[in-house]
């Protein structure tokens, strides 16, 4: 019986893919004539620029995956919008760009999405006008020598503001997922014409480059477009789009050069081993972020966990889809033969302890599922708030007392319980001063009639079980 090979739609099979990554960066394609190295290089270079500039913090940056996806049919069963040659999907397994193919026409694409990356990962929260304009104006960086380009110009941006009708600069700030300026390809190339245009003076331009971060940081933080210009630039947002109209074509829109080598140095790349195993994973990973691909992505990896019945990836992903679909039973399984292929995601383990808590209680693989959980995250929230309460179920007072004494800071909602339980484990391990303090403090913030009887209770307990010492005189 011979072996069936997975092939896309093109009949492309997957053993075709080839790997190539740095540290930062990895390349998958299946192209015939493969130019990863290029595009690794420029990668690199817009990764170093960004780092010196302060914009991404090296330590908190994963590597960033592109998949040349090599066929617009193929491409189409993947994009998450109609018009858009390329797209950047962060999922719970990492950070992916899918695109049509890597020709040298396309460099600047490669970078634009990893802007996307940048953005995201620095915590900022932007508009879409604003965050494509961003990726744009980024999209040209490009390292001569030991100085830095930017500024210049997307192909064809400077043709369509010349050839079109602007979009009216409310209707372009209000642009979102659904809009068809963001989803039809005509109207779209004048939204990126005009959002990069705005970005590029208010980031090179002598009145508006001194405000630009703080612009970015305002909005970020909850500003509206026209409420950060006028903050941070005294003028609307029309005034300022009258004056960009001044400004496209005028001498002071040049490109800028800077005195700053990004020059990546030598590229140490290495290829990667099962490429076409990890491009499988990944785009079932991107189309499980899609509701509207759900079922399909469901099928896809249910195949997947069939195919590789020693891998826990696909099982991961469908507890995920389980639980946001509601369907808790299925997640619990999900997670549980995830953990069986020996999976090393804290949040599986977690998960699944959460749901087999609500369904079996506090049982021994719960306990140790958590615990397995606060080794490799010390600080999460959540494991340690149920680990303790298990644990004081199971009468392991002392890992109780242990886990909910590590929370560095109990949330309101949960100080009433989490004071309650601390006091009736360290009563059973023979502390009872602190017992006595942690109920008063839970008698102070008890919020209800039953809880006030319920504390009131527990040191009536204390007492009896450790009575305040009175010093004879």
């Amino acid at each position: 019986m011979s072996l069936s090979v997975p092939v896309l739609s093109s009949g492309r099979s997957m053993e075709s893919w080839q790997g190539q990554a740095t540290s930062h960066f990895a390349i998958y394609t299946s192209a015939q004539e493969d130019r990863s190295s290029d595009i690794l290089g420029r990668l690199e270079g817009a990764r170093v620029f960004f780092e010196k500039s302060g914009l991404a913090n090296p330590a908190a940056t994963p590597q960033l995956s592109i998949l040349a996806i090599g066929s617009n049919k193929d491409y189409d069963v993947y994009r998450l919008n109609p018009a858009a040659y390329a797209f950047y999907q962060r999922t719970r397994e990492g950070d992916f760009v899918v695109m049509r193919d890597l020709a040298p026409e396309h460099v600047s694409v490669a970078v634009h999405e990893y802007t996307h990356f940048v953005v995201e990962h620095a915590g900022l929260k932007l508009p879409i006008w604003l965050n494509e304009g961003l990726a744009d104006f980024y999209s040209t960086v490009e390292a001569r020598g030991n100085q830095v380009v930017i500024g210049a110009a997307p192909s064809g941006r400077e043709d369509t503001l010349s050839r079109n009708r602007w979009m009216d600069w409310n209707s372009l700030v209000a642009v979102d997922h659904d809009s068809p300026y963001y989803r039809q390809n005509d109207k779209m190339l004048l939204f990126y014409a005009q959002s990069w245009a705005m970005v590029h003076m208010l980031a090179l331009d002598a009145e508006y480059e001194a405000g630009f971060e703080k612009f970015l940081n305002t909005v970020s933080n909850g500003a509206s477009t026209d409420g950060a210009m006028l903050a941070v630039y005294h003028k609307s947002l029309e005034q300022i789009g009258q004056d960009l109209q001044g400004y496209l074509g005028s001498k002071r829109m040049n490109v800028r050069c800077l005195n700053m080598d990004v020059r990546p140095g030598s590229l140490a790349t290495e290829q990667v081993g099962d490429a076409g195993k990890r491009v499988e994973f990944a785009l079932a990973e991107i189309m499980a972020t899609n509701p509207q691909m759900a079922q399909d992505a469901n099928s896809k990896l249910n195949a997947l966990a069939a195919k590789y019945g020693d891998d826990p990836r696909a099982e991961e992903v469908l507890g995920f889809q389980a639980m946001q679909s509601g369907l808790q039973k299925d997640a619990q399984d999900h997670f549980a033969r995830a953990v069986q292929r020996h999976s090393q995601n804290p949040e599986v383990w977690f998960r699944l302890a959460h749901l087999k808590l609500q369904a079996e209680g506090p049982t021994a693989e719960v306990v140790d599922l958590l615990e397995r959980v606060i080794a490799t995250d010390g600080d999460h929230y959540g494991a340690r708030l149920e680990l303790g309460f298990a644990a004081a179920k199971n009468q392991k007072y002392d890992l109780a007392v242990k886990t909910l004494q590590g929370i560095a800071k109990v949330k309101p909602e949960h100080a009433y319980v989490v004071s309650y339980t601390l006091a009736y484990c360290l009563v059973e391990i023979n502390q009872g001063n602190q017992a006595r303090q942690y109920a008063e403090q839970a008698r102070k913030i008890a919020g209800s009639n039953r809880d006030r009887e319920e504390v009131a209770g527990l040191l009536k307990y204390i007492e009896q079980e450790s009575p305040v010492e009175v010093a004879s005189r």
